[in-house]
């Protein structure tokens, strides 16, 4: 390919319509190399890696009923995951899974949480443990909200 008058090298764009993790590997990496260079807590985090905290709660015939998955780091407690089985929501087993996993996280530093949900969801639950939405997209899915929640935790 030639240049134009300008100088600019001509580009063409490909459309891709499948996943191709050779691509999805490529801009991962530069978006990484970039915030490296731009971010001082985004390089700490690539060297002291988030570190993983999940709880589970199981019956006695040791099948999971419950549990938290999360990580934490730059002083967040970042959830990924909360699940109670129908049969035992209501009694409290969420509360508790959420107060031990932010209380391990403040003794690994963390002063705050993140965490997302639908509208369909917990974030009525959520706001009751403290939680206060910070973004929300509408009609995601197609009728439904999906929000971003945070909490400071107190000492």
């Amino acid at each position: 390919m030639t240049s134009d008058s300008s100088g600019i090298e001509p580009l063409q764009f490909s459309v891709i319509e499948e996943s191709d993790s050779e691509i999805e590997g490529f801009l991962s990496r530069r978006i990484r190399e970039f915030n490296n260079v731009v971010s001082e807590p985004h390089r700490r985090v690539r060297v002291d890696k988030p570190q993983s905290l999940s709880i589970v709660v199981r019956n006695s015939a040791g099948e999971i009923v419950a549990g938290l998955s999360s990580s934490t780091y730059w002083e967040w407690l970042d959830i990924d995951n909360l699940w109670v089985s129908e049969h035992l929501r209501g009694q409290g087993i969420g509360r508790q899974l959420l107060r031990r996993a932010e209380s391990l996280a403040q003794a690994r530093g963390c002063r705050r949480v993140m965490l997302t949900t639908f509208s369909f969801q917990a974030r009525g639950f959520y706001e009751k443990e403290g939680y206060q939405v910070v973004g929300a997209l509408e009609d995601y899915p197609p009728g439904g909200v999906y929000y971003w929640m945070r909490k400071e935790m107190v000492g």
